[in-house]
C-alpha cells in the first residue's frame, strides 16, 4: 500500500538514528504492522495520517528504551521492524508499545510478532534470510492488538518476562511457505485483550477438526485401510448409507492422519450450502480453513493460500451435494498440496478417486446364543453396551441378557444413529422393552429413504414426550450448529414457555437426539434426525412462529455484529453464516421484511468480506424492490450499508436510493447512516476494496 506522505516522512525520519551496527547472532526479531490499515486508509486518509505517525513515535520510543535497532526502512506500508540483542529485551519493547497503543490509540489495531534465531544481513543495514521471514509469517497469523512468540522466542525467554506478563500457548501451526509446522504462544497481560479469533494463517495440527464428543469404537480395519489410502492417493471418498457412521470415521481417520500433514486438517460441513453451487462450496471451504479473502475468487484464494504448504488434508462432510463434485475437482487440479477426504453417499466420479464403501457395524447372526465375553466379538453389540453403560442404562448386560443385545443389534441392522438412540433410550426402559418397541417398528413398512434407520428415528420420536417432541421440531430449524440461548428463544412458544423449553432440550441432549460440542459450546442435530424433524415442522402449524422467532434471533446476532465495530471480525459471523442466510431469505419471503432489513444492515460493511456474493446480490435486488414506507429507519440503514458495500461498483441501482434513504434517515434521527453514504460518494472515485473499518462508526 501507499502510505500518506507525511506519515512516511515521520516514519523515515525515525529509522535512521536507529540502525547502525545491526547483530546477527543469536537475536530476536519483533515486526509489527497495522491490521487492515490498507481498507482504513482508503477510506478516510486524513483520519489515519495522525495516529500512524504517533505510531511509530510510540513503537520507537519503547524499541529505543530497550535497547533495540531498527534496520533501514527494512518494513513495507505499516510495518515496522526491530532487533534486540536478547529476547527478554525484545518482549519487553513489545508488551510496553501495545500497552501504550491500546491506551492512546485504541481504534489502531497493531500486531506483533517475536522470533528468536541468528540472522543474515543483505548490506549492513538490512536483514534477509529465514529468521526474519519466519517472524513475518508469525505476525501474518495474528489479530490487532494481539502479540504472538514464536516457541525459540518462548524458550529463550523463560522466566524473564515483565512483571504482569504470561505467555499462552495457542497450538501448532503450519506457516506459508516454510517447511515443518511451529507452535506459537500469544504474550498475555491483564492490560491487553485476553481472547482472540482463530490465526489466520496456516493450520494447527487438527486445523478445526471437531472434538468427538465420545469414543470410537471399532472400525480398525476400515480405519487403517483410510489411513493407508489417503497416505497414497490426493482423493479419498467414503461412501455408505444415512446413519452408517462415515462422519465419525472421517473424523478419526483425519485425526490419524494430521501429523503426516504440515497445512493441518480441515473439516468442511456441507449441511446448509447452496444446491448447485460450486462457488457456495468453495466458500465454505474458504470460511472452514480461516482463509484470507479480500475481493479474489474463492478458488484463487484456496490456492494462494495452500500452494506453499506441504500437504494439507480437506475433510468434506455431505459430498453428495450437487456442486461437490465440480469444487473439488478445481481444488485438486489447481492445487497439488492439497488432499481431499470425502464423506457421502455417492461417489464423486473424479479421474484418481479411491472409494471406500463402509458398512454397519457387524452385528452377531441370528444363530448367535453365545455369552457376553463372546458378544463383544461384535463392533455393533460393542458400541450399544458403551453407550447404553454411559447413559445409564439399568441393564447388567450379564451373560443372560446376551442374546437380547444380539437381537437389538441385528433389529437395528448394525447402524451406529440407531444403535445410539436406543442406547440412550435404555436408560429409561428395560431391556425386554425395548425389543418389544423395536420389533413393532421392523415389522412396519419401511418410512421412505433411509429404510430402518427412518424407522427407528420415527420411532424415537414417538417415545419422546409432547414437550421434546416439540422443542425438537423447532430446533431443526437451524440451518448449522446453533448456541444454547439460541435453541432456547427458538423452542420457546404456545404451550412451551421458557422453562419447559430447558427441559424439552436437555431431554434430547439426554437421549442423542441432540448433540453438544464440548469445546465451542455449541448444539446440533444429527443430519439424519434433522431431515426427519424438519419435515414436521413444515408441516405443522407452529412453523411460521418458529421461522419468526429463528429469524428475530439472527437479526439479533447481525446487530451485535454492527454494535462490536472492529471488536468483532467478520470471520467471527463464521459459524452463524448458513443461518443469518436463511433468517435473511425467509424474511425476504416474508410479508414482515423487518428481519432481512435489520441483517442487511447488521452485517453491513462486512458483506464485502463474507463470500456469499450470490446472496449479497439477492439482498441487493430485493432492497431495490421495497418501499421505505415499509421499513423507515430500518430500511434507510440497510440502503446506506449497501450503499457503501457497492461503492466499487458504481452501477448497482442500490446508489439511487441513496438520497431518499438520506432523507428518511434525517426524519428518524438517524446520525450514521448518511456517514456510510458519505463514505460511499467518497470511495465511488477511488479504486480497492470496500473497507470493513466503518462498522467501528456504529
Amino acid at each position: 500500500m501507499t502510505v500518506a506522505p507525511d506519515a512516511r516522512a515521520r516514519k523515515d525520519d525515525a529509522v535512521s538514528p536507529l540502525a547502525s551496527s545491526l547483530p546477527t547472532d543469536g537475536v530476536t526479531f519483533l515486526l509489527t504492522d497495522i491490521e487492515g490499515s490498507t481498507r482504513a486508509w482508503q477510506a478516510a486518509p486524513e483520519a489515519m495520517t495522525a495516529p500512524v505517525a504517533r505510531h511509530y513515535e510510540i513503537l520507537d520510543s519503547a524499541i529505543a528504551v530497550h535497547g533495540g535497532m531498527r534496520p533501514q526502512e527494512q518494513g513495507e506500508g505499516d510495518s515496522i521492524v526491530a532487533v534486540f540483542r536478547t529476547a527478554a529485551d525484545a518482549v519487553g519493547a513489545a508488551l510496553a508499545a501495545q500497552l501504550a497503543l491500546c491506551r492512546e490509540l485504541p481504534d489502531l489495531p497493531v500486531r506483533m510478532a517475536l522470533h528468536s534465531g541468528d540472522a543474515m544481513l543483505r548490506n549492513e543495514h538490512n536483514y534477509v534470510g529465514l529468521t526474519i521471514i519466519r517472524c513475518a509469517r508469525i505476525r501474518a497469523c495474528g489479530h490487532g492488538k494481539q502479540i504472538l512468540l514464536s516457541d525459540d522466542t518462548a524458550l529463550e525467554v523463560g522466566g524473564a518476562l515483565p512483571p504482569g506478563a504470561g505467555v499462552a500457548d495457542l497450538g501448532v501451526y503450519g506457516l506459508r511457505d516454510l517447511a515443518g509446522r511451529e507452535r506459537i504462544w500469544q504474550l498475555t497481560h491483564s492490560e491487553l485483550p485476553a481472547t482472540f479469533p482463530p490465526l489466520k494463517a496456516g493450520a494447527s495440527a487438527a486445523g478445526n477438526l471437531p472434538a468427538p464428543i465420545s469414543s470410537f469404537i471399532g472400525r480398525s480395519a476400515d480405519l487403517a485401510t483410510l489411513s493407508h489410502a489417503i497416505a497414497q492417493h490426493r482423493l479419498v471418498s467414503i461412501l455408505g448409507e444415512a446413519g452408517v457412521g462415515k462422519s465419525r470415521l472421517a473424523i478419526a481417520a483425519a485425526g490419524a492422519a494430521a501429523d503426516s500433514m504440515p497445512g493441518g486438517v480441515w473439516w468442511v460441513p456441507l449441511a446448509g450450502v447452496s444446491d448447485n453451487e460450486p462457488e457456495a462450496v468453495l466458500a465454505a471451504v474458504v470460511t472452514a480453513c480461516s482463509i484470507e479473502r479480500d475481493n479474489d475468487d474463492a478458488i484463487d484464494a484456496i490456492v494462494d493460500h495452500f500452494r506453499s504448504i506441504a500437504d494439507a488434508l480437506i475433510v468434506v462432510d455431505g459430498a453428495e451435494h450437487p456442486s461437490a463434485a465440480h469444487a473439488i475437482d478445481r481444488m485438486l487440479a489447481r492445487c497439488p498440496t492439497i488432499r481431499v477426504l470425502a464423506a457421502g453417499r455417492q461417489p464423486l466420479r473424479i479421474p484418481g478417486e479411491v472409494v471406500h464403501q463402509l458398512t454397519p457395524l457387524g452385528s452377531p447372526p441370528d444363530t448367535f446364543d453365545g455369552n457376553r465375553r463372546e458378544l463383544d466379538a461384535f463392533d455393533a453389540a460393542r458400541l450399544f453396551i458403551e453407550r447404553a453403560t454411559a447413559a445409564g442404562a439399568t441393564a447388567r448386560f450379564d451373560d443372560a441378557e446376551a442374546t437380547t443385545v444380539a437381537h437389538i443389534c441385528r433389529v437395528l441392522g448394525g447402524l451406529p444413529l440407531g444403535l445410539e438412540l436406543a442406547a440412550a433410550r435404555s436408560a429409561s426402559t428395560s431391556l425386554a422393552q425395548l425389543v418389544s418397541s423395536l420389533n413393532a417398528v421392523s415389522a412396519a413398512p419401511a418410512l421412505g429413504p433411509g429404510g430402518m434407520l427412518a424407522s427407528s428415528i420415527a420411532w424415537s420420536f414417538q417415545l419422546l414426550t409432547t414437550s421434546e417432541q416439540l422443542a425438537l421440531q423447532r430446533v431443526a430449524v437451524f440451518v448449522g450448529g446453533f448456541e444454547t440461548d439460541a435453541a432456547t428463544l427458538v423452542a420457546t412458544g404456545g404451550e412451551l414457555n421458557e422453562r419447559a423449553a430447558v427441559t424439552a432440550l436437555s431431554g434430547l441432549l439426554e437421549q442423542r437426539l441432540l448433540t453438544v460440542d464440548d469445546l465451542s459450546g455449541r448444539m446440533a442435530l444429527p443430519p439424519a434426525i434433522r431431515q426427519f424433524a424438519h419435515a414436521r415442522l413444515l408441516d405443522s402449524p407452529d412453523c411460521a412462529g418458529t421461522v419468526a422467532r429463528h429469524g428475530e434471533w439472527f437479526a439479533g446476532v447481525a446487530e451485535r455484529f454492527a454494535a462490536a465495530g472492529d471488536a468483532m471480525p467478520v470471520s467471527l459471523l463464521a459459524p452463524d453464516e448458513a443461518d443469518l442466510l436463511a433468517a435473511l431469505d425467509a424474511s425476504m419471503h416474508s410479508a414482515d421484511p423487518a428481519v432481512a432489513y435489520r441483517i442487511i444492515g447488521g452485517i453491513g460493511p462486512g458483506w464485502a468480506l463474507l463470500d456469499h456474493p450470490d446472496a449479497l446480490d439477492a439482498a441487493t435486488r430485493w432492497l431495490c424492490g421495497r418501499s421505505p414506507s415499509d421499513g423507515e429507519g430500518l430500511w434507510a440503514a440497510a440502503v446506506s450499508r449497501l450503499c457503501f458495500v457497492h461503492a466499487d461498483r458504481p452501477d448497482s441501482p442500490v446508489h439511487g436510493l441513496a438520497d431518499e434513504a438520506r432523507a428518511v434517515a434525517e426524519l428518524v434521527h438517524d446520525e450514521v447512516s448518511p456517514t456510510f453514504l458519505d463514505a460511499a460518494a467518497r470511495a465511488m472515485g477511488t479504486a480497492g476494496t470496500v473497507p470493513h473499518d466503518m462498522a467501528a462508526t456504529t
